[in-house]
């Protein structure tokens, strides 16, 4: 019986977090980012990447979205990590331009240009959204500066 119990509440904090992720990225912008450091999130997700990409082609939203409704089969970290993941998927897949006809999946050059920026310039994923999305919104003639420093 508390097997069953831990399950559904499992099945239904995963609900929660699809439905946030979805509808509610920008509802509450002052909120704590994450208490996984960038050390750590780029730690997780090299460690899972084979199991987050089966097919071995990128980690599409899809593979991620099927990751978050299993919660059972990740430590708290891990799920942080794919929380996480899942919000910035955008920012992430865009970091590098490796695939033909625009970017759909994490690939693992995008992994390592993330870990250029959380863990040797020490940008939170909050951080690095901001930047990107300052840098596309500068007209194409323009000049953006590097990526800001984090204290």
């Amino acid at each position: 019986m508390g097997m069953s119990k831990a399950r559904e509440e499992a099945a239904q904090q995963a609900l929660n977090d699809i439905r946030w992720l979805i509808h509610g990225n920008e509802a509450a912008p002052d909120e704590e980012e994450s208490y996984l450091d960038g050390a750590t999130i780029c730690a997780l997700l090299a460690k899972n990447f084979s199991r987050l990409d089966p097919n071995n082609d990128g980690i599409t939203r899809e593979e991620l979205l099927i990751a978050l409704m299993n919660p059972q089969a990740f430590t708290p970290d891990e799920y942080e990590m794919l929380r996480l993941l899942t919000k910035y998927f955008e920012t992430i897949i865009n970091l590098s331009e490796d695939e033909i006809g625009g970017e759909t999946k994490i690939s693992r050059y995008d992994m390592m240009v993330l870990e250029q920026f959380l863990v040797h310039s020490k940008m939170s994923l909050k951080e690095l959204h901001t930047w990107c999305s300052m840098s596309r919104q500068h007209s194409v003639g323009e000049e953006m500066g590097p990526p800001p420093l984090s204290g």
